[in-house]
């Protein structure tokens, strides 16, 4: 798969300052095949042939402050085995699914066809976390 750029959705700002606790909840990464960045919502792969709604956990591996950043890291969700007819995808949404709300996405920069077999794999990164937060 090549690789993608993380992006924020405007009104997860206020919401991770305001409503979320990042070190406590739940999150989540969902595929996607849109997203409406200002609104914050998104067009989510639909269920079935390797693809189950609501997307895969991603545990919290280590949530702290520092020198005034707070950084957030998450484990690796599972992989997506692709089955049947596969599915395609654009975009890998983080989701605090305690909260309900989607925070960022990493853009693929096109559509990704996933075929039967096929896997795909979100692999977040463990040294700089999933967002900081100057």
């Amino acid at each position: 798969m090549p690789t993608a750029s993380y992006n924020k959705f405007t009104p997860a700002v206020e919401n991770l300052l305001e409503g979320i606790n990042a070190g406590t909840d739940s999150w989540a990464i969902k595929l996607a095949t849109a997203v409406n960045q200002a609104a914050g919502t998104i067009t989510e792969v639909a269920n079935g042939n390797g693809y189950t709604t609501g997307g895969n956990s991603a545990a919290v591996s280590a949530s702290a402050q520092t020198g005034g950043v707070f950084k957030l890291t998450l484990a690796d969700p599972a992989i997506w085995t692709a089955s049947g007819a596969g599915f395609s995808f654009q975009y890998a949404v983080l989701v605090d699914t305690t909260a309900g709300i989607n925070v960022g996405y990493w853009d693929y920069g096109s559509s990704q066809a996933v075929a039967a077999g096929e896997t795909v794999t979100v692999d977040l990164d463990a040294a700089n976390g999933v967002f900081q937060v100057t």
